[in-house]
């Protein structure tokens, strides 16, 4: 049996609403052949559709002019650090301006939002919330500790996307819609040059249980040359750090076993900590009190059960 008749370019790379394949005398019959994905109501598409980033893709043909991406949809679009259950949602946020209805069909959620209230930008051809607003917007979707991750991968060591000042604007735009009591509990909380959502959770962690907050991505200076420490108690040399799975690797693990050699000569006590640790975390907090308090930290009296 003969395959299906091949597309015509540009429908044969890319999602297209059935009007584009009509005007290109594609006929209806080969609109419904399987080899076509039916991501939404009137688009085909060429190629499987996956990723969030495809469904965003696909939907494209249906975009008008006053809607965007938006909220977890931006946010996975902007690689921004968000739970799992959200990266994993399969339905696509689309905002319009008011007074234009949001949209309403089969795997989208829609919201409509006064224009002048949000900024926008293009990302790889795509229309969406800037990452400010796209912070300002998961105050809907994520808990405090998760807004906070989210913010922080903004403002990260390598490739930040906004800064606090930034921020501090999209909260100023957000004003008193939904989420602005936890925005304002969160804004606070967020600290620049952080390199994971780990690191984050860590941080907040001995924070809330009440250590003295770590410094983030912390210089330190050798004879040989400059070192990053995760999460740094420069007053007591304690440094605690978060291996990640790439830091199991030999070329990682070789690297690693000479910078912490280095580190403990030059007099630094190190803390480390990997994802499995996080299912006792009273276990992190303790091991972290504990060479605080070797190096001469003294827990006020109310924190002295951190010691046992």
């Amino acid at each position: 049996m003969p395959g299906p008749t091949p597309l015509p370019p540009p429908l044969d790379a890319v999602p297209f609403h059935i009007r584009e394949a009509a005007k290109l005398n594609v006929p209806p019959a080969r609109l419904r052949r399987s080899d076509l994905g039916l991501p939404f109501r009137g688009v085909r598409a060429p190629r499987p559709v996956v990723t969030t980033e495809d469904r965003c893709l696909a939907y494209l043909p249906l975009m008008r002019k006053h809607q965007w991406f938006s909220h977890s949809t931006a946010a996975i679009l902007w690689g921004m650090w968000l739970p799992s259950r959200v990266q994993r949602d399969s339905a696509i946020h689309v905002s319009s301006a008011w007074p234009a209805r949001e949209p309403r069909m089969g795997g989208v959620v829609g919201h409509r939002v006064a224009a002048n209230s949000v900024s926008l930008a293009v990302l790889r051809g795509m229309p969406v919330l800037s990452p400010p607003d796209c912070w300002t917007s998961l105050s809907s979707e994520l808990s405090m500790d998760e807004l906070v991750i989210a913010g922080d991968s903004l403002l990260r060591r390598q490739a930040p996307l906004a800064t606090l000042k930034d921020l501090s604007e999209a909260r100023a735009r957000h004003g008193k819609r939904r989420g602005a009591g936890l925005l304002a509990r969160a804004f606070p909380l967020l600290r620049a040059r952080t390199d994971s959502a780990r690191e984050v959770a860590l941080r907040l962690l001995l924070v809330r249980s009440g250590l003295p907050e770590p410094v983030v991505n912390y210089s330190i200076r050798d004879a040989v040359g400059e070192m990053f420490g995760d999460l740094a108690y420069p007053e007591w040399f304690v440094l605690v750090e978060y291996d990640g799975r790439h830091h199991l690797t030999d070329e990682q693990a070789a690297e690693d076993i000479l910078r912490y050699e280095r580190l403990a000569a030059a007099g630094w006590t190190v803390v480390r900590v990997v994802n499995a640790h996080f299912r006792d975390p009273e276990q992190i907090v303790l091991r972290v009190a504990r060479a605080l308090a070797d190096a001469g930290w003294r827990p006020p009296r109310s924190k002295l059960h951190l010691l046992r």
